[in-house]
C-alpha cells in the first residue's frame, strides 16, 4: 500500500448477502509506532438486524459512522493513559472549565507539554504569541484531519503545505513566516528529546520575501528637528519617553513604562534596568549629562516620590502606568500630522540615538554596554542592519561624467 497513506476508508463486508454470516465495517489506519497500515473490523450495529434490507441500511449507517470519525482525526493507536491540561486552549476555557485532554502523542499533546517547559522562561506576552501560532497550526492540522492523530504523522509534505498556507493565503510577511518555522522547529526538537529517533519535518520548507509593515527605521536629522518642535511643545511627557529611547537606549513596551522614580541615580546619572522588565537581564545604563540636566530642570524627577511611576496619567509621575499603546498612539499622530515617513514608529528613536551616538565618536563597545546587548558581535550586526556606511572617498573623490 502506498506509504504516504493515512487511512484507507471504511467499506462494507456483507458476505455476499448472507445473513446467517457475520457482516462487519473494515478499513485501514497507519499505526504510527511501526508506519504500517493496519486493518480494522468493526462488527457492533450491524448483526443484530436480520432482515435483508435492514441490515444493508444499518451497515451503511455504520460505514459513515466510521467515515466519519477517521475524517474528524480518530486513530485507535492513541494511547489513553496520559493525562494533561491543554494549553493551547483558549485561557477563558481553561479557567472556567480545566478542561483535561487524555490523547497523549497528538501535536496538541506535545506543544503544551512544550509551553510548559518554556513558559518561565520568557515573558507572559510570549507566550500569548506562541499559543496563538500555535493554534493555527493545529487548525490546519485539523483541517488536514491530523490533529488528533499521533505527531509522527506530520510529514515534511505537511509542513511544506502549512508554510505554502500562511504565505499564499494568510499573505504573512518574511519575519512572520520565520517566526512560525523558527517556533514550530523549536517544538519539533522538543519531541525529538521526548522520542528518540523522531525525524524533524522542518527542512527545506518554502520561505518568502515579502514585506508587509516595514520595521521601525532610523530618523533623519532633517525630520528631528520637525518632531522635536511639536511634541516638546504639545506633549512633554511623550518627549521625555522619546528622550530616555534616545540617550539611554531603553525600550518603550516594558524597560520605560515599568519605570519607576526609584530606578534613576541622579547622583551618580545611571538607570537601574530591573530584571523584570529587562530584555535580557538586569543592566545599568548610563544618563548623558544633556539628559540628566533636562531631567532636572525641566521635569523635576528627582523631587517625587520613589515608588512613583515616571510615566503615569496627567502627564507626570504616578501610581498607575499607562496604557500599552498610549505612547504609540500619540507619537504617530504627531508623525502622520507632519506627513512624516511611516516607517517612522516610536521605537524608530532608539535607533536614532544609536547612530548619533556612533556617529559623534562614541566606541561600539561603549554602545554594547548601554544597549544591553550581551556581545559586540551583537552590536554589529544592529548597526548592519540600521545605517549604511558613507565611503569618504567615494563621495568626495569621484569624477565628473
Amino acid at each position: 500500500m502506498n506509504n504516504n497513506l493515512l487511512i484507507k476508508l471504511p467499506t462494507i463486508y456483507n458476505a455476499g448477502g448472507a445473513l446467517s454470516k457475520k457482516w462487519f465495517i473494515e478499513f485501514y489506519v497507519r499505526n504510527p509506532k511501526t508506519n504500517k497500515l493496519e486493518r480494522q473490523r468493526m462488527f457492533k450495529g450491524i448483526n443484530s438486524v436480520h432482515t435483508l434490507k435492514g441490515r444493508i441500511a444499518a451497515a451503511e449507517k455504520m460505514k459513515q459512522h466510521w467515515t466519519d470519525k477517521l475524517k474528524a482525526g480518530w486513530t485507535p493507536f492513541i494511547d489513553q493513559n496520559i493525562i494533561y491540561d491543554d494549553n493551547l486552549e483558549y485561557q477563558t476555557f481553561i479557567k472556567n472549565y480545566r478542561l483535561t485532554k487524555s490523547k497523549n502523542g497528538t501535536f496538541r499533546f506535545f506543544a503544551s507539554k512544550y509551553i510548559d517547559s518554556i513558559k518561565n522562561e520568557i515573558e507572559k506576552t510570549t507566550v500569548v504569541t506562541y499559543r496563538s501560532k500555535l493554534r493555527l497550526f493545529d487548525a490546519f492540522l485539523q483541517n488536514e484531519y491530523l490533529n488528533e492523530v499521533d505527531v509522527s504523522a506530520i510529514s515534511q509534505k505537511i509542513m511544506a503545505k502549512f508554510m505554502g498556507f500562511i504565505i499564499e493565503e494568510r499573505k504573512l510577511s518574511k519575519s512572520s513566516v520565520d517566526n512560525y518555522r523558527n517556533l514550530i522547529n523549536n517544538l519539533f526538537e522538543f519531541i525529538r528529546k521526548e522520542r528518540k529517533q523522531f525525524p524533524n519535518p522542518c527542512v527545506d520548507l518554502p520561505g518568502t520575501k515579502r514585506v508587509n509593515d516595514s520595521a521601525a527605521e532610523p530618523i533623519r536629522e532633517s525630520d528631528i528637528g520637525l518632531l522635536k518642535k511639536e511634541i516638546f511643545k504639545k506633549d512633554p511627557q511623550l518627549w521625555l519617553v522619546i528622550c530616555f529611547e534616545y540617550y539611554c537606549f531603553m525600550r518603550p513596551r516594558k524597560e520605560i513604562r515599568f519605570l519607576k522614580i526609584g530606578d534613576i541615580d541622579f547622583d551618580r546619572g545611571m538607570i537601574k534596568i530591573r530584571y523584570e522588565n529587562a530584555k535580557t537581564e538586569e543592566r545599568w545604563v548610563n544618563i548623558p549629562s544633556v539628559f540628566l540636566k533636562l531631567m532636572k530642570e525641566d521635569y523635576k524627577l528627582h523631587t517625587y516620590d520613589r515608588d512613583l511611576y515616571v510615566f503615569s496619567k496627567n502627564g507626570k509621575p504616578g501610581k498607575t502606568i499607562r496604557n500599552i499603546n498610549d505612547m504609540t498612539n500619540r507619537f504617530v499622530k504627531f508623525r502622520d500630522a507632519l506627513k512624516l515617513p511611516k516607517m517612522y514608529k516610536l521605537y524608530s528613536w532608539k535607533h536614532t540615538g544609536n547612530i548619533m551616538a556612533e556617529k559623534s565618536g562614541i566606541s561600539l563597545r561603549e554602545l554594547q554596554e548601554q544597549n544591553g546587548h550581551t556581545t559586540i558581535a551583537t552590536t554589529e550586526i544592529y548597526f548592519r542592519k540600521m545605517k549604511a556606511n558613507q565611503n569618504p572617498n567615494v563621495v568626495n573623490k569621484f569624477p565628473e561624467i
